[in-house]
């Protein structure tokens, strides 16, 4: 009986680690979107969310500001999403979905300061 848990165990720790280089894979076609064809890049973003749900593994942290959280678009700087610094935050406006993320503290009044 154990041997059956141990043959499942390692099987989830390999497909974990195909769904990570997967990752790898999308996020290195995201950030360098002009190497690749239009709707090759459009996929990645989606494939990219659905490996991470199916696989349970989270979004990485340096590709969550890659795409539109909201409609899956890849970020196009000038092209599809706009970028504002507004009371220190960071505000990413989707042009095609008219979804907006903020990112940051806010002004620098609420934060707290050491003495």
């Amino acid at each position: 009986m154990s041997s059956r848990n141990n043959r499942r165990r390692q099987s989830k720790i390999d497909r974990r680690a195909i769904a990570r280089s997967s990752q790898v894979r999308l996020i290195n076609i995201l950030e360098n979107p002009s190497q690749y064809d239009e709707q090759i890049v459009l996929s990645s973003a989606q494939h990219l969310v659905k490996i991470s749900q199916r696989h349970r593994l989270p979004i990485p942290s340096k590709a969550r500001h890659l795409f539109c959280r909201r409609c899956l678009a890849p970020h196009r700087y000038g092209e599809n999403i706009r970028v504002r610094i507004l009371a220190g935050q960071r505000v990413v406006t989707c042009l095609e979905c008219s979804s907006i993320r903020r990112y940051g503290g806010g002004p620098q009044h609420h934060r707290i300061q050491n003495p």
